[in-house]
């Protein structure tokens, strides 16, 4: 608490300074004396009174440019003006004088110009004593200027006035009162005249005060302002910089971004309004560009004040609402940029209304937020923010009414930037304060939770490892007695776990930096050779060859567990990098040390994958390693990898010769044909044969470790199912599935994915594939079989629904045919009963296909569909005689009897040709049945010359509303042709000239 209290009481002191400093010795006491009808009197002010102003009625000529003597003649249009303010629009040009009678105690004088619009010249008595800019009667011929400035005249109560009066004694009228120049100690009178010549602003003449005073103090006054117009340049622009520092070092902080362009373009203005510090130390600025980089820098700041809350108070406002807001602004400093200077200057005033605006709304929401509470930024933060804005606020407003009022001091507004700049000094303290606190409890926290997790881990690995000892050593005296494949798997699997609890152990250790090993002599060969087996099966299923070079058995200084593990590691991931080619392993020694180089080396050319992925595991090698007195190294190969490891030496143990590991062939589980076949693609040798070991009970298993030898086995082995893991180099199990749907459908090849993440989109994604259900991995056996079980009885039921409905629409077929038939050859009975046996013989034939063709018979070869189609035509041209002629175009490379389709696919639509063709033409009609091989389908056209169909007629039959018996064995065959997986049916057909109907289906056993 006592620290937040000296926080605070320094806070206060060091307000009450700035209040100090902005109103010590600020402008004295004022004299409420204005000019009237062109004079002022100040020879009666009090010895304190040091300056004054020059407000009030001056004598004014508009269009004229006149010198200080043509005021006298009385020939010209002298109007009273009132000064400060803008004279009147149509005016572009004039000439100002004011008569001021000087108080006796002043001595050196000084005269203080704030703001002429624009080039001008000004007189004391009949003497020039500044010109800024040209003036001109025309805008061709004037070069506008408009600077702040100060004029001292030292001396002028004797010397300068007798001088004056000596030389120049005329007399001066100004609305018809004489003035004399005179030089007696009680009164002193000077005549100020000003000619003006503005073109360009909206605003012309004298907008701001003269102000007329002792030398001394308007020095005073002018170095304090501008004194504190640089602190606040210097102060804001050094929070911009840290502000945009800030951001730079952390990106996701974007309310620093805002906040530093705001602090730089803050500078900006009060730079280049005010007391317009950078034309003071910089007059040759040019006139145009000063005055565009004022006016867009001023918008620009304003739109920033907005982006900076939006940024920095979450919930402040939508960003879409402050784009909207800000919009008039951005559009207007743009404008500003592109327009000539001062152009748009009759704009400023609803500008500056609308700034104000602005203003208003930021702090009001800032109030609102305030007491609704409704700021997650921390109270102590929003307080102190509350303020800034208040006194940012404060300046805009005292600014804005300077404007408006053409007072041009702004004192208020110089106490509003200090209030800001402290405001923005406490709450950057305040905020660094609070930042510092939350790191400090969070750092705390995550301490604690590191310790916690520590500590877990290694109670944790400590209560694995026995149990898996336990369980090692029974599978391995399980394995004496029982050498099974299923023992060796499990030994395997045991050893590897073992390995990683260590691997947890030691990295638990090495964060605790509590790494004590012991070190003992080691057989390297022995380790190796004991790794080499755990890595048997994955040596076969990569292709990969394995070599070991070495001399006689060295002993090294290691302790065997750990030594292992990390041999373990080292050997998995060079087999890996160097799959389908070779492992060299060579042990040597060099001086003192033991060398381990082993070395993988891939059949592919192209630069191997990072290591990166291993990186916490190869830390944990290399840690240990150099713990035992070793080094470790890594080195990436154009195809592979290198590991070097170095070990002190021990001893020499039996000599050795050079060995050669050579490949097992045998496979580990043994087919069983009479099974379903599953096919298990898993690039993970080891996962891919405990899934093998989990099934093999009801399933022959096959297993693939690629994409590329997946597709071959699903082209030469037809699988029953197929079981993909999602995550695989070149091609993940995606993309293998949905290159396999290209060409083998849901039901035919029912596909499982295992997947390593449930989220909806990874899903989606799997299904869109082509997959029929996923498992999450680890799958264990109970789900394998469940799903499996799932999809072979959702697979035989999608099956039999199938033949129930070729049967059905064989059962239509049938009856229509059979009753079109017997019409024909009862006809023949009365008239040639030879020829009706013959045909009954040829039905009879029909008959029996058709009978055969059941349930469980509904597929054919195109021979045997031509064969049906050849005994139909000879019915019916038994009945139509010569009126009917059909024939066949069959390409001769097309065998057939390979060929295997679905039955009664073409003879119906044979049948509609000539019922709904021929039959009901008149004369002679034709029917060509072509067949062709296109690629990889058969394209069958049956083409007539018949009655043909309108456009009409074709749509219905297409869509499938026929509504009597016409047109049944076409649907029927559609509805069948949809079923298969790249089949059509197409009709083109017109009244008077035929029907052509083209069918189209995968070519199969060919």
């Amino acid at each position: 608490m006592w620290r937040t209290a000296i926080s605070w009481l320094l806070i206060m002191m060091t307000t009450f300074m700035m209040i100090y400093m902005v109103y010590h010795e600020s402008q004295p006491v004022q004299t409420n004396k204005q000019a009237v009808k062109g004079e002022i009197d100040l020879s009666n002010i009090s010895d304190e009174q040091s300056i004054s102003t020059l407000n009030g009625q001056w004598n004014f000529v508009p269009g004229e440019l006149l010198e200080p003597h043509e005021f006298s003649r009385g020939s010209h249009n002298i109007q009273k003006q009132q000064t400060p303010s803008p004279w009147k629009a149509d005016t572009q040009i004039g000439t100002y004088q004011l008569i001021i009678k000087l108080p006796a105690h002043w001595r050196d004088i000084g005269l203080r110009v704030r703001n002429i619009w624009s080039a001008h010249q000004v007189y004391i008595n009949d003497t020039l004593l500044m010109t800024e800019g040209t003036l001109g009667t025309t805008k061709k011929d004037t070069i506008p200027s408009n600077r702040p400035y100060e004029i001292y005249l030292d001396e002028i109560n004797e010397e300068h006035l007798d001088e004056s009066v000596g030389r120049n004694k005329e007399v001066f009228y100004s609305s018809n009162e004489k003035y004399v120049i005179s030089n007696s100690v009680q009164t002193k009178t000077i005549v100020l005249t000003i000619q003006v010549s503005d073109f360009y602003n909206a605003r012309q003449g004298i907008i701001f005060p003269i102000d007329i005073g002792q030398a001394d103090a308007i020095r005073k006054t002018v170095a304090r302002d501008t004194n504190i117009e640089w602190s606040a340049i210097f102060i804001t622009f050094l929070f911009g910089l840290f502000h945009l520092s800030v951001y730079l070092l952390n990106t996701k902080e974007r309310s620093f971004f805002y906040s530093g362009l705001f602090f730089l373009s803050f500078a900006g203005v009060v730079l280049t309004r005010g007391e317009r510090t950078l034309i003071r130390e910089f007059p040759n600025i040019p006139f145009e560009f000063y005055f565009r980089l004022q006016d867009s820098i001023t918008y620009i700041n304003s739109a920033l004040l907005l982006f900076f809350s939006l940024y920095m108070i979450s919930g402040f406002i939508k960003r879409r609402t402050a784009i909207i807001i800000n919009a008039p602004l951005l559009i207007y400093a743009a404008a500003n940029l592109i327009v000539p200077a001062r152009l748009l200057s009759g704009l400023q005033t609803p500008i500056f209304y609308y700034i104000n605006i602005i203003s208003v709304f930021i702090f009001g929401r800032f109030v609102y937020l305030f007491f609704k509470e409704k700021s997650i930024i921390p109270r102590n933060e929003f307080r102190v923010l509350v303020v800034s804005y208040f006194s940012l606020f404060f300046y805009a407003l005292s600014s804005t009414f300077d404007q408006f009022f053409f007072s041009g001091r702004n004192v208020i507004g110089q106490l509003g930037i200090l209030g800001f700049i402290l405001g923005m000094n406490v709450f950057v303290a305040m905020r660094l304060f609070n930042r510092t606190k939350d790191a400090e409890r969070f750092s705390i926290q995550l301490e604690k939770a590191t310790i916690g997790k520590d500590s877990f881990l290694d109670v944790t690995t400590n209560e694995l490892q026995q149990p898996i000892y336990h369980a090692l050593n029974v599978t391995r005296s399980l394995s004496i007695t029982s050498n099974t494949a299923e023992h060796r798997l499990l030994e395997q699997q045991l050893e590897r776990l073992l390995y990683l609890v260590c691997d947890l152990q030691d990295f638990t250790r090495i964060r605790f930096q509590d790494v004590q090993i012991p070190v003992q002599p080691v057989n390297s060969k022995m380790i190796l050779s004991h790794i080499v087996k755990l890595h048997e099966r994955t040596l076969l299923n990569t292709n990969t060859k394995l070599y070991i070079n070495s001399g006689p058995p060295l002993l090294v200084k290691a302790d065997e567990l750990r030594l292992s593990q990390i041999m373990y590691r080292i050997l998995e991931t060079t087999i890996t990098k160097a799959s389908g080619g070779k492992v060299i392993v060579n042990i040597m020694k060099i001086e003192q040390d033991v060398s381990i180089v082993i070395e993988g080396k891939g059949i592919k050319t192209t630069v191997t994958p990072s290591i990166a992925a291993d990186e916490t595991g190869q830390s944990i090698g290399r840690t240990i390693i150099e713990q035992l007195g070793g080094t470790y190294q890594v080195e990436q190969l154009e195809s592979g990898i290198r590991f070097v490891i170095t070990l002190p030496f021990d001893s020499y143990s039996e000599a050795n010769e050079e060995v050669y590991v050579p490949m097992v062939t045998s496979t580990l589980f043994a087919e069983k044909t009479e099974l379903p076949k599953i096919l298990i693609v898993e690039d993970d040798v080891v996962h891919a044969e405990v899934l093998q070991a989990l099934l093999q009970s009801k399933y022959n298993v096959q297993l693939a470790h690629s994409a590329a030898d997946a597709l071959c086995l699903i082209e030469r082995e037809k699988p029953d199912y197929l079981i993909i893991d999602e995550v695989m180099p070149e091609m993940d199990g995606i993309l293998l599935t949905e290159a396999i749907r290209t060409n083998v459908g849901y039901l035919d090849l029912p596909i499982i994915m295992l997947v390593t993440s449930e989220y909806p989109t990874n899903i989606s994604r799997i299904f869109e594939a082509g997959a029929n259900d996923y498992i999450k991995k680890p799958a264990t056996k109970e789900m394998l079989h469940a799903r499996l079980s799932v999809m072979m009885l959702t697979k035989e039921a999608m099956t039999q629904a199938v033949e129930h409905e070729m049967a059905f629409l064989q059962a239509q077929i049938k009856p229509h045919f059979l009753y079109n038939s017997l019409s024909s050859i009862i006809s023949f009975c009365y008239t040639d009963g030879d020829r009706a046996g013959h045909l009954l013989t040829m039905l009879s034939t029909y008959l029996r296909y058709i009978f055969d063709s059941g349930i469980e018979r509904h597929q054919t070869t195109l021979e045997r569909e031509l064969e049906i189609i050849q005994a139909y035509v000879i019915v019916e041209q038994a009945r139509f005689g010569e009126r009917l002629v059909v024939i066949y175009d069959v390409d001769d490379q097309i065998a057939t009897q390979d060929i295997v389709m679905p039955s009664l696919l073409i003879q119906p639509l044979v049948e509609n040709a000539i019922r709904h063709g021929i039959f009901e033409k008149d004369g002679v009609g034709q029917v060509n049945v072509s067949i062709r091989k296109d690629g990889e389908q058969l394209e069958v056209t049956i083409e007539d010359d018949g009655v043909g169909m309108s456009l009409e007629q074709v749509e219905i039959l297409l869509n499938g509303k026929v509504t009597s018996n016409q047109g049944i064995g076409f649907i029927n065959v559609q509805r069948r042709v949809n079923e298969l997986k790249g089949g059509n049916l197409s009709v083109q057909s017109s009244i008077g000239k035929g029907t052509r109907m083209t069918l189209r289906l995968p070519l199969k056993g060919i």
